[in-house]
């Protein structure tokens, strides 16, 4: 990939004359803006362009070409391909459209051009792209920006790439306006080849690069992403994405809970929580984001220091605070006592700090009490409330400018007022690389991403590696996933052996075929016992009348089996039964869902929430992309609302969440193991006190 970012040569393959044809552009920027490397023109219609000598092919050229960008149509692109191959070239930019994106033609020509690009080792971006840019060695490699920027503040600090080129250059144009200067600009088009991982890995290891960006509509290779994200992490490179398709047209039917809770925006999601990814909502937040993080200091902790010159703001900012998870910090005896004295009588000294109306006439009120809160070890963050009443900023505000950039700590300044007199000051901050925004939401939102961001990193250094762990009977799980063909269901009885081969526990049962044997199994495990249907063709058994709890007397247990045999024959007729399965009845616990379900993108995905009636209503649910580390699982189990219920409401035992990480952990490896099982759905899972473990009460697998 050097190749495409440092090429020593460029081709133009479809060069014009035309300054802002794609064609014509590149080869007007690239000499503008003091690209070193050999420029050639292509095209038969020309003998030179601004000066420079046209080919007539690319195997005309004497040298060698290391980057071709293709600029003429998309049937002509596979000729120039061709060439570019003959001539060894290493790399190609293929701005042409008319490919994946028109439909089944196009596709049709977008995979020859993938095949091609591969056969020839030729590492290609594109088609229907904008280009890559790199301010690092003037290479403008595209036709949407002419010139790099200029009046930069943050130099060398991110990277973008864009599934939309226009989306890219926006974002290129207003985080240059803020000053923040780019490395590189990718707009990665249809990655036809290379693909938007490929370029965050690039950027990974890239010594330039300190964070990355991008838009994102959608990924083709989830398990490329996945590892890219994990190098970003352990490299402490943060990712910042937007991306976009949260609410789908349709949602996927699936068979089990498990499938249908896993949407595809819940698993990008859980995705980027998982591997740290800070997932921008808007292009003003990413800004905010992006402008925090070119202040070089991470939050230590959540909790945040609020400075306002008005009582009610400062509520207002306390309320969006606690909304976006930070925590408003409790100020130490020394910092209280030391602002007493600065503040007036009636203000108390706590946080959110109101300065009043004295702020107008006192000149180093602002100051010298943003340097107490900002030293208060209680402090991780500060946010400064700056109202504009007239144009052009007070004399407190220059003063503390220097004071918040060498805080060692983010801060961020809320900018309030009229359009026009707010429009100085913003600068004004920004060029003295103080983050500004005039949003409270984007303020605390921001803030809160870069906490979260903060705590995952931190952990990373500590984090295990991958759960793997030994599974004795895994050879005799896989003779028996053999027994089934693509779309069967299995029934519970066959679920729950393939769980026990891995280690989970499940509810004591054993399948009766008449009514009699249903009495001796119930008499062998002790009553009270539940009755169900045992059938690969009726997944969900309380529709079918085939459950029956709490049965206590022989007579109880016959009169259910042949009522279950009745209901479930004129449910569905045909069905297959192996029989009725009685089981022990499970008493106290709390009940959750844990399952695997396969995701079209990252392939299989591990999900824990509540469970029994309420976990189709309610949705509490966690997601994480297999395989899961320990601290993934513990993730999962500690983000849901219900987490309370488990570690000990009202005096309440904590739940045995360590049975319940080993669970998710298994289930993961069980993900991994076998990509035949679609889903696995158990749902419920009781879960007991601390060091009571757990038990499958019911559990269902698909297989793909």
């Amino acid at each position: 990939m050097n190749y495409l970012f440092y090429p020593r040569s460029i081709a133009i393959i479809g060069a014009s004359a035309n300054p802002v044809k794609p064609g014509g552009m590149p080869l007007v920027s690239l000499v503008d803006n003091g690209y070193t490397g050999d420029i050639y023109p292509v095209s038969p219609k020309y003998k030179d362009i601004f000066g420079l000598k046209c080919y007539p092919s690319l195997v005309d050229i004497p040298g060698e070409v290391d980057l071709a960008i293709i600029a003429v149509s998309a049937q002509l692109v596979q000729k120039a391909l061709h060439e570019c191959s003959a001539k060894k070239v290493k790399a190609v930019i293929v701005f042409s459209s008319g490919f994946a994106e028109v439909g089944v033609s196009g596709i049709k020509l977008q995979e020859d051009m993938a095949k091609l690009a591969q056969e020839s080792n030729i590492a290609l971006c594109g088609p229907n792209c904008l280009g890559i840019f790199n301010t690092q060695n003037a290479m403008t490699a595209g036709f949407s920006i002419s010139e790099l920027p200029k009046k930069i503040i943050v130099p060398n600090f991110y990277g973008f790439i864009s599934q939309s080129g226009g989306f890219g250059a926006i974002m290129q144009a207003i985080a240059s306006e803020r000053g923040i200067g780019f490395t590189y600009l990718i707009s990665s088009g249809n990655e036809a080849d290379l693909q938007f991982a490929d370029y965050i890995a690039y950027m990974v290891e890239d010594a330039n690069t300190k964070v990355i960006g991008g838009y994102v509509e959608g990924i083709k290779d989830g398990r490329k992403l996945f590892q890219a994200a994990e190098m970003a992490l352990r490299a402490k490179k943060p990712v910042i994405l937007i991306k976009t398709g949260r609410h789908p047209a349709a949602a996927r039917a699936a068979s089990s809970h498990t499938g249908a809770l896993a949407g595809s925006d819940r698993v990008y999601s859980s995705f980027f929580e998982q591997k740290g990814i800070i997932r921008a909502e808007s292009v003003e937040e990413f800004i905010t984001i992006l402008s925090l993080l070119a202040g070089g200091n991470l939050p230590r902790g959540n909790k945040v220091g609020i400075i306002v010159g008005s009582g009610g703001n400062g509520v207002l900012l306390a309320d969006k605070c606690a909304e976006s998870g930070l925590d408003v910090a409790a100020l130490t005896i020394d910092t209280q006592t030391a602002l007493s004295k600065l503040l007036p009588s009636f203000v108390t000294p706590a946080n959110p700090i109101d300065l009043t109306s004295q702020i107008l006439t006192d000149t180093t009120l602002l100051r010298e009490t943003t340097d107490l809160v900002i030293k208060d070890p209680g402090v991780d963050m500060l946010i400064i409330l700056h109202i504009v009443t007239v144009k052009g900023w007070s004399q407190p505000t220059r003063e503390i400018v220097d004071l918040l950039a060498h805080s060692g700590k983010p801060v961020l300044v809320l900018v309030w007022g009229s359009d026009e007199a707010t429009v100085e000051d913003l600068r004004f901050f920004r060029e003295h690389r103080v983050p500004a925004t005039r949003e409270i939401d984007y303020a605390t939102r921001s803030l809160a991403a870069l906490v979260k961001y903060s705590l995952k990193v931190n952990s990373c250094v500590n984090q295990s590696k991958i759960a793997f762990t030994p599974v004795p009977e895994r050879e005799k799980t896989a003779l028996l996933l053999k027994n089934y063909k693509p779309g069967d269901n299995l029934s519970e009885s066959q679920s729950k052996e393939i769980l026990r081969s891995y280690g989970i526990q499940t509810t004591r049962e054993s399948l009766a075929v008449d009514a009699e044997d249903a009495v001796r199994v119930a008499a062998n495990l002790g009553c009270p016992v539940a009755l169900k249907i045992d059938s690969p063709d009726i997944p969900h058994k309380t529709e079918a009348g085939g459950v029956r709890l709490n049965l206590e007397t022989p007579g109880e247990i016959k009169k259910a089996y042949r009522d279950i045999i009745h209901n479930v024959i004129n449910y569905h007729p045909n069905a297959s039964i192996n029989g009725i399965l009685v089981q022990e009845m499970l008493t106290g616990g709390v009940e959750v869902i844990a399952g695997i379900s396969r995701d079209p993108v990252f392939g299989p995905t591990v999900l824990f929430g509540l469970g029994g009636i309420f976990v189709e209503a309610l949705e509490d649910v966690s997601l994480r992309v297999a395989p899961l580390k320990v601290e993934d699982a513990r993730e999962m189990i500690s983000e849901i609302k219900g987490f309370r219920v488990l570690s000990g409401l009202r005096g309440k035992p904590s739940a045995d969440l360590e049975a319940i990480t080993n669970v998710l952990l298994k289930l993961s490896q069980i993900a991994i193991d076998f990509p035949q099982i679609a889903e696995l759905d158990i749902n419920p899972l009781f879960v007991y006190a601390k060091g009571r473990g757990i038990r499958a009460a019911d559990a269902l697998i698909t297989i793909r």
